[in-house]
């Protein structure tokens, strides 16, 4: 990718959704703050954020995925580490090959950040697709698909109850661990069902 594209301030300027004046302010706020300059805008009141996602999503003719309850396959998630997933404010939705070449959606809340995508396009190999979410919901996608992930359970196996079988037994423990992390229930209960 090539950073050929207006930046978001400046896109936000010349759709006469912001002014020089807020341009600059929230500029100085993203740096003194160190947030992202959506992020910025939205602190400052000068746009809301849905607003805001709108808006890029019609500039730039961008999918919005909603993160709440989306199931994101344990494959796709190990293509970004949770560090650059944070770091860049983003995280894999999907993955597909299609003649030959593979795909990845990415939901991002910023994605005129070129230099980002290209980062993570050649640490997953994949073309990069952006599609927009808010801030908080890659947050809470963040903490709750790579936050939530377990360790595989240790070699020792735990004593089977009497009338299920050791098969039984693995099943559901890998139906609580998808359970956790998915964020369907909490560490608690998943300690208390284990």
């Amino acid at each position: 990718m090539t950073d050929n594209k207006p930046k978001l301030g400046q896109m936000l300027v010349e759709a006469e959704l912001i002014n020089e004046l807020q341009l600059k302010s929230a500029l100085v706020h993203q740096q003194h703050w160190r947030c992202l300059f959506g992020a910025s805008l939205v602190k400052l009141g000068y746009l809301d954020e849905e607003e805001l996602l709108g808006f890029l999503a019609d500039s730039l003719n961008l999918l919005r995925v909603d993160l709440k309850w989306r199931a994101i396959p344990r494959e796709v998630l190990n293509l970004v580490p949770v560090d650059k997933a944070r770091e860049y404010h983003v995280i894999p939705v999907d993955r597909e090959v299609l003649h030959g070449t593979s795909y990845l959606l990415v939901a991002t809340c910023d994605p005129t950040h070129l230099a980002n995508l290209d980062d993570l396009a050649f640490l997953t190999g994949c073309e990069i697709r952006p599609a927009l979410a808010s801030e908080e919901e890659i947050r809470a996608a963040i903490d709750r698909c790579y936050g939530g992930r377990l360790e595989p359970p240790a070699p020792s196996t735990p004593p089977v109850p009497a009338g299920s079988s050791i098969d039984e037994q693995d099943k559901f423990h890998k139906l609580l661990l998808l359970m956790l992390a998915k964020g369907l229930i909490s560490r608690s209960e998943y300690d208390l069902l284990k």
